[in-house]
């Protein structure tokens, strides 16, 4: 059976990913025996007629589409990306009537919605790997709700999410399938997967939903092979996509081990936990290839850490900083401006101690994205910001009352003499422009690590011109 996997993820800021979901679904079809095509739509110029030539030389029997967002996530400048999957969908109807079906983790956060929006003929909640090859067999022999994960426009039966127990009987990613070497030359890193599955509670994060809370582990001799293959195809740096790397910290450190001993020369970046990062781990993870990590830090406040369901406090913040700037690796800080608790007192907290501890780069978004079965969902219909039967298509964000009017102009005024702060939902120091000029420079890795670079640019200029 012939099967045609999409991409249609076109969003190239902060970085163009490779899609390492479709990676690991096309290997497990290949290797259930299928022939199967990807069709990756981020770098194409005239993409409909991209689709149209794949449909008529390939004639596929099944189509899948993989959504990896439904937005940007940015406020004020939000994208909602549905309406370019529609027209993706529409695209596919016109040359042929094979079934189509939906997966990938935003599909998972909003399946039954996602669903009628592109009418789609079904799809995959939670991991496909081995769940789609099953779906595709019901094509002939006839569909069933038994089917873990399965949502069916035809089968009314509510369907449990997708999760694979054992992960080390996955083949490892097909990339010959995708253009990496586009990848990485545009964005500058590949994609490693250590684990699958979050245990912690933050109020907002949707990768308990999309994974589950159970943490299930790859081994790190397969994480090792993985990173040997990329260093094979030409790619020199790529970013961990685990929620977070250091937890639980003993399988981190088995993973840095399995690096070291193989002699992997591959650079890593990841995002980390504050009140799992120890020195030896830090130090591990530098011989390791490690270059930077992203703490999800999201405020400097107590109280809002608390309302946020985050489990360290601004201690931990500024010992994980400290362990990590000790070990030589870059820090960034991500932050959640306006979130439930805020006030004009907790923005001044949490700007003071940024300037203290004084990372690589800070990542301030406004607002948190207001997603189906989080506790901020609940919070935000408790206090009246939505109501029952609320669209959540439409990309709706939580910003505290007490900041609501106040925070774009305050973010405005902290990137001001600030170069290391990033704003993405305000275009400040995030652009193609900028993206474009870095990797000219032959930057790789994260753009966030080079902020530095920019800095002392700027520092120089200044000098230059007294």
């Amino acid at each position: 059976m012939r099967i045609l996997l999409i991409s249609p993820n076109m969003e190239k800021l902060p970085d163009p990913v490779a899609p390492l979901g479709l990676a690991y679904l096309a290997s497990a079809l290949k290797f259930k025996g299928y022939e199967v095509k990807c069709l990756d739509l981020c770098f194409v110029e005239k993409w409909e007629e991209t689709i149209a030539k794949s449909f008529q030389r390939f004639f596929p029997e099944a189509i899948g589409l993989s959504l990896r967002n439904v937005d940007n996530v940015s406020y004020p400048d939000t994208v909602s990306y549905l309406p370019f999957y529609k027209e993706v969908v529409r695209r596919c109807r016109k040359f042929s009537s094979s079934p189509l079906f939906l997966g990938g983790a935003g599909f998972t956060l909003m399946p039954e919605a996602i669903l009628k929006y592109l009418e789609a003929d079904g799809g995959i909640i939670g991991e496909g790997e081995e769940a789609f090859p099953k779906v595709l067999m019901g094509l002939t022999n006839g569909f069933s709700s038994a089917i873990e994960g399965f949502l069916s426009r035809n089968l009314k039966t509510p369907a449990r999410p997708a999760c694979i127990q054992d992960l080390d009987s996955l083949p490892l990613p097909d990339w010959d399938s995708l253009d990496l070497k586009n990848y990485f030359s545009r964005g500058g890193m590949g994609n490693l997967q250590t684990k699958r599955g979050c245990p912690f509670g933050c109020i907002y994060c949707t990768y308990p939903l999309i994974e589950g809370k159970k943490v299930r582990l790859r081994s790190p001799a397969k994480v090792a092979k993985d990173a040997e293959d990329l260093i094979q195809r030409g790619v020199k740096n790529a970013f961990i996509v685990d929620n977070i790397f250091n937890f639980p910290q003993s399988h981190a450190h088995d993973v840095c081990r399995a690096l070291v001993e193989k002699r992997i020369s591959l650079q890593w970046s990841c995002y980390a936990h504050p009140s799992y990062f120890s020195p030896a781990l830090a130090e591990e993870m530098k011989m390791a290839g490690c270059t930077g990590v992203e703490f999800g830090t999201d405020s400097g406040a107590p109280q809002v850490l608390a309302k946020l369901g985050k489990n360290f406090n601004p201690e931990d913040i500024r010992q994980a900083t400290r362990l990590a700037r000790e070990a030589g690796l870059e820090i960034c800080h991500s932050l959640s401006l306006g979130a439930p608790g805020e006030t004009a007192e907790t923005l001044k907290e949490t700007f003071s101690l940024m300037e203290e501890i004084s990372p690589t780069a800070v990542i301030a978004m406004l607002g948190l994205r207001i997603f189906p079965g989080t506790g901020l969902a609940h919070l935000a219909a408790k206090e009246g910001m939505i109501s029952a039967g609320h669209d959540f298509l439409q990309p709706t964000f939580y910003i505290s009352p007490q900041v609501e009017d106040k925070v774009v102009e305050l973010a405005r005024e902290k990137a001001k003499g600030n170069p290391n702060w990033i704003f993405p939902g305000l275009g400040i120091n995030v652009s193609s422009r900028l993206q474009t000029k870095l990797r000219k420079l032959g930057i790789k890795g994260p753009l966030w690590e080079h902020m530095k670079v920019m800095r002392e640019r700027r520092a120089a200029k200044k000098e230059t011109h007294v």
